[in-house]
């Protein structure tokens, strides 16, 4: 079964209250074009700017044009139109699908759940097998590990309030303190007089 194709086609409409200018200036940095060559775009006539696309390939033009400002029509296309024909005397008529035109519905309205894909659901697996435990009970049955052998012998308890932590801390070495030999503390009379405000 062939696969459904879209064909889209731009003939300069913008959405309502759009500037054009924006809009092409929009447009040619998304394409990565000059806006010059998009003024073919915007002469008034229907020009087909994507075809043969898939469904989701068709929204992805549908809203970034849309974001720019512009609104593109899509409508559906014959995907064995171009497809080479084996050479035969009698070969069978191909049933050509319509040309669906697909409209844009106004700004907030309407719902794109009809272009979604189909989504199958996965089937759920047999736990039929299964059964719930009792509350406490051990679901990880591996053995604990084998106690660590410590020798704690020479190890002893101080009293309660005794010993200090001096032994466990770090010593840092006391910071080179700077010579200061040259300064010298001037007398409140020996300095110069502090400016005033001038008066306002």
């Amino acid at each position: 079964m062939p696969v459904q194709c879209y064909d889209i086609f731009f003939s300069g409409k913008t959405v309502e209250g759009a500037d054009p200018a924006a809009v092409k200036q929009e447009l040619a940095r998304i394409f990565n074009t000059r806006s010059e060559q998009l003024e073919y775009l915007f002469s008034g006539s229907s020009v087909k700017v994507k075809s043969g696309v898939d469904q989701e390939t068709a929204i992805k033009y549908r809203v970034a044009f849309r974001n720019a400002g512009a609104l593109v029509e899509i409508q559906s296309a014959d995907p064995v139109a171009d497809a080479p024909r084996p050479a035969a005397a009698a070969a069978p008529p191909v049933e050509r699908q319509s040309k669906e035109k697909m409209t844009l519905l106004p700004p907030r309205s309407g719902s794109l759940i009809d272009c979604a894909p189909a989504v199958t659901p996965a089937p759920l697996p047999d736990i039929s097998g299964l059964s719930l435990a009792n509350p406490g009970a051990v679901l990880d049955e591996t053995p604990p590990p084998a106690p660590r052998g410590i020798d704690t012998n020479g190890l002893e308890l101080a009293p309660a309030n005794s010993g200090t932590l001096e032994d466990c801390q770090i010593k840092r070495e006391a910071a080179e303190l700077p010579d200061i030999s040259r300064l010298a503390i001037v007398e409140d009379d020996d300095l110069p007089p502090y400016p005033s405000r001038p008066e306002t």
